[in-house]
């Protein structure tokens, strides 16, 4: 892992393992069981209730809410404006996922009505599904990416999500992007500064650092920005269903702990499972020349999942250096 005196990785998972914090999760139902595991790992508590008729009790005793769109339904997404209602009367913390927000005009028009609704904390999609809610498109892929983009057209996306939301926008991917709009004291206390447009000029961002860039927006008006860009990981992370959805957990996880610097901790999370997916693929390879034998079936993609999880709890647990 690229060393950044701005990112104190290991401070965030202090936080994270001494607070221990209540994460309500309203996720997809493909993967629920792998979320829970993965926050459980970190050292945060799940809890993953669903019914409308409880939402306001259960979200009010939590510290972070995680929303997840992958599996909808009215009864969910009922149970989510809820949530998200008492999640922002009381001041605490929401992820909301963009599972496939392109994929149906059902999706697209509650998460719009959502962000109008209430104020999110973090957004995170891949590049279409963000893509999608800024431009009010269709994903034609599915949940799978199916647009392009260079490093600086992703960052410049980031940005105008989180210009458009007043929140911090994840865009994952091989390599991840993080955007907060900030104020221009906090974005230069490392007297970095790179200058960019929204219509995606180079930011000079590095791997694993917070860095700074100054974007002029469709008006022409500038705005102070910390963005950043994490690497890592491994291919196997595709072939695995919900390992984006195992990180919007790990991301609330981290921002509910840590609820003073939510871009340091939604970066910490991203590097956290960024090293999780190498250091998995790693430990599979090692027991894959183990039994490298007719009479053993060698570690596939279910294998892989466990061994993920397992990575982040190690990592948590102090075992293992981020990669």
């Amino acid at each position: 892992m690229n060393s950044c005196k701005e990112i104190q990785i290991n401070n965030f998972i202090e936080k994270l393992k001494s607070r221990s914090p209540l994460i309500h999760n309203i996720t997809n139902m493909v993967t629920i069981n792998d979320v829970a595991n993965i926050e459980l790992a970190c050292g945060a508590r799940p809890i993953m209730a669903m019914a409308p008729q409880e939402m306001d009790e259960v979200t009010g005793i939590c510290d972070g809410l995680n929303l997840n769109i992958g599996t909808p339904s009215e009864e969910r997404f009922e149970a989510m404006r809820i949530a998200a209602r008492m999640a922002a009367k009381k001041n605490i913390p929401i992820v909301l996922d963009l599972v496939g927000v392109g994929v149906s005009h059902f999706r697209m028009d509650f998460v719009l009505s959502l962000l109008d609704e209430v104020h999110v904390d973090v957004i995170k999609g891949n590049l279409s599904e963000v893509k999608a809610v800024m431009e009010h498109g269709r994903c034609d892929g599915g949940v799978e990416v199916t647009d392009t983009a260079d490093a600086s057209d992703a960052k410049a996306l980031a940005c105008r999500a989180a210009l458009q939301y007043g929140c911090i926008c994840v865009i994952t991917g091989e390599t991840d992007y993080v955007a907060e709009l900030c104020d221009e004291a906090d974005c230069y206390d490392n007297n970095q500064r790179s200058l960019m447009s929204t219509d995606a000029m180079d930011t000079g961002v590095m791997d694993n650092c917070v860095v700074n860039a100054v974007a002029l927006d469709a008006d022409g008006y500038t705005h102070n920005y910390r963005v950043g860009s994490i690497t890592g990981g491994h291919p196997m992370m595709k072939r695995v269903t919900g390992t984006g959805c195992m990180l919007s957990g790990l991301i609330c996880a981290f921002v509910a702990a840590d609820c003073d610097d939510k871009y340091g901790a939604v970066t910490a999370a991203l590097s956290c499972m960024k090293s999780a997916g190498g250091l998995a693929a790693s430990d599979m390879a090692e027991h894959g020349r183990e039994t490298n034998s007719c009479y053993f079936i060698k570690p596939g993609n279910a294998a892989y999942r466990d061994r993920l999880i397992d990575a982040v709890y190690h990592i948590c647990d102090g075992d293992y250096e981020l990669m």
